[in-house]
């Protein structure tokens, strides 16, 4: 009998190696809180590194657009990007971007260090005509583009003739040991990289708007107006137990001072991400914070939001929600929207959401409110258009990739994973809507969650709103509405030197504070706050850009 053959060597095993996780990070030499995680042995080239999304926008310049994400003449579909969750943030996995870019990164124990060479600014260009608030600048290599506080930070050299056409510009230049600063443009500005060659593209670049915002501080004349009106604006410690936590309170007696509490939102569609500042202004908000959950992948609401009696989000989960009219108390409560389809026939047809970016099987509701084309959400859905009460189009998947306009006091009943439609065209049917509390027939709601404080007892209970169990552990900046001593108020609170309060930390300190009812909002990197128009707390260094808002506006 002929010997066997020797069997082939065995393949290399992939070794990904240990994943070592962290909550902090230095940009640019400049100390920030946010979780990372980097995959692999060694400690200046990972296997894998995981950076929360939005981190990269916001510290390194990263853009997002028509869900994809792009830096320095790179593109990827987010769709694409591998994803996994890092605190209450959605992490995206970056290594080999960075370092094909000429990031430097290195571990060290449970720091991350991302550092960039700095670039030299080799000339400045102003766009013309429709594109008159562009500037470009042409660089010799990349650069990092942070936005820190009001700020927005480039890691680059400049000469004196660039820093006086800069000033020109109305962007207030200002050169640190870093580079590059922007002085109150971290939220007028947005940024687009290019390569080949490298260029940072700034969009709108407006002399005099920018002048004018520089003098929107904490202590302008219009916040100063309302401060002597009654308006409470103030920064303070307080200690829950042993952990000191940074807060800033804003109220009072809204009535009594002329403001009124008002959802801030973006105008004509529910889709897309603002900073605060560009919600705020046009509400002309004295102060703002940040408002409900979303989705800041395909972003979307995740939650209540209703406005002047309209649904521009529903409700989901059976989440804590405030909710308010013209009357001086807010109320607080869990709410769940019970809509019904009717068939002509009589049957019944349960539609689980309305106008939300929250998916699941089922039916779910979608009007204008929504935004003039609604596109799918998902795989395989379908849809039925009601005008009037009448079915009057069937749209299978195909035709709603496409895009189907949704029109004035019409419906779209979408079915998703598979649900049967409950109808046909030509058939007549009957949407009704309400819920056992009453709360969604007031003017506005908002919709956070947990609940925290209810006729002065806290009652959080995030497993009955739907929360997991990592949410509920975290530890995390921190956005709260309330009523209670002395009026309405808006908080944010935050750790110091370190994590932010938990939840329970969180009602705790609420009711130290003197409120009787009291919401958790969005919190960790979307906590914000402005006044006159200039952040004065955020969650993790950088201006977020979120979904919606709530806000102190005149009466």
């Amino acid at each position: 009998m002929l010997p066997l053959p020797p069997l082939p060597e065995p393949l290399p095993e992939l070794r990904l190696g240990p994943s070592v996780r962290g909550e902090q990070v230095f940009i640019g030499g400049r100390k920030l809180r946010s979780s990372w995680s980097w995959r692999g042995n060694n400690r200046v080239r990972p296997t894998q590194l995981w950076l929360p999304l939005d981190l990269l926008e916001s510290q390194l310049g990263f853009r997002r657009i028509d869900q994809k994400l792009e830096w320095f003449g790179r593109s990827r579909a987010l769709v694409e990007i591998p994803r996994i969750t890092l605190g209450d943030e959605v992490g995206l996995e970056v290594a080999e971007w960075l370092l094909s870019t000429g990031v430097s990164l290195r571990r060290n124990g449970d720091v991350l260090e991302l550092t960039l060479p700095r670039a030299r600014l080799q000339k400045l260009r102003r766009g013309r005509g429709a594109t008159a608030d562009r500037l470009v600048l042409d660089l010799d290599a990349p650069v990092l583009v942070q936005r820190l506080g009001n700020d927005l930070h480039l890691n680059l050299q400049f000469n004196p003739a660039q820093r006086h056409t800069l000033d020109k510009l109305g962007l207030r230049p200002q050169l640190q040991p870093n580079g590059l600063v922007l002085q109150g443009q971290a939220t007028r500005l947005r940024s687009l990289s290019l390569a080949d060659p490298w260029r940072v593209v700034l969009d709108g670049v407006n002399p005099v708007a920018s002048a004018t915002a520089m003098q929107r501080t904490l202590h302008s004349p219009t916040v100063a107006a309302w401060l002597r009106r009654g308006l409470v604006l103030e920064r303070r410690l307080v200690k829950v137990g042993v952990k000191p936590l940074e807060l800033v309170r804003a109220g009072g007696d809204l009535p009594a001072i002329g403001l009124a509490l008002r959802p801030l939102t973006m105008a004509n569609s529910q889709t897309g991400l603002r900073f605060l500042p560009q919600l705020a202004q046009p509400a002309q908000a004295v102060v703002a914070v940040n408002g409900g959950f979303f989705n800041r992948i395909n972003e979307m609401p995740l939650g209540a939001l209703r406005l002047n009696s309209r649904w521009l989000s529903g409700p989901i989960l059976n989440r804590g929600v405030v909710a308010w009219d013209n009357a001086r108390r807010l109320r607080f409560g869990r709410l769940q929207l019970q809509q019904t389809l009717r068939t002509s026939s009589g049957r019944r047809h349960r539609l689980d959401q309305l106008n939300s970016g929250y998916v699941k099987r089922g039916l779910s509701r979608y009007t204008r409110a929504w935004g003039p084309t609604y596109r799918p959400l998902s795989g395989q859905e379908e849809a039925l258009l009601i005008v009037g009460g009448v079915v009057k189009a069937h749209f299978a998947h195909e035709r709603l990739k496409r895009g189907v306009v949704i029109p004035d006091q019409t419906d779209l009943v979408v079915s998703r994973g598979g649900a049967p439609l409950p109808a046909k065209p030509g058939d007549r049917i009957r949407i009704t809507s309400g819920s056992r509390s009453g709360l969604d027939q007031m003017q506005n709601v908002l919709g956070g969650g947990p609940l925290l404080l209810q006729n002065g007892r806290i009652v959080l209970n995030g497993r009955a709103e739907g929360f997991s169990s990592g949410f509920l552990a975290l530890a995390a900046s921190r956005t709260v509405v309330g009523q209670g001593q002395g009026g309405t108020w808006l908080l944010t609170m935050r750790g110091i030197g370190g994590g932010g309060p938990t939840l329970l930390e969180t009602a705790l300190a609420a009711k130290q504070l003197g409120l009787r009812d009291a919401l958790n909002l969005d919190g960790g990197s979307s906590t914000t706050v402005v006044a006159g128009g200039s952040t004065v707390m955020n969650g993790r260094g950088g201006p977020p850009r979120i979904h919606n808002g709530l806000g102190l506006i005149p009466l």
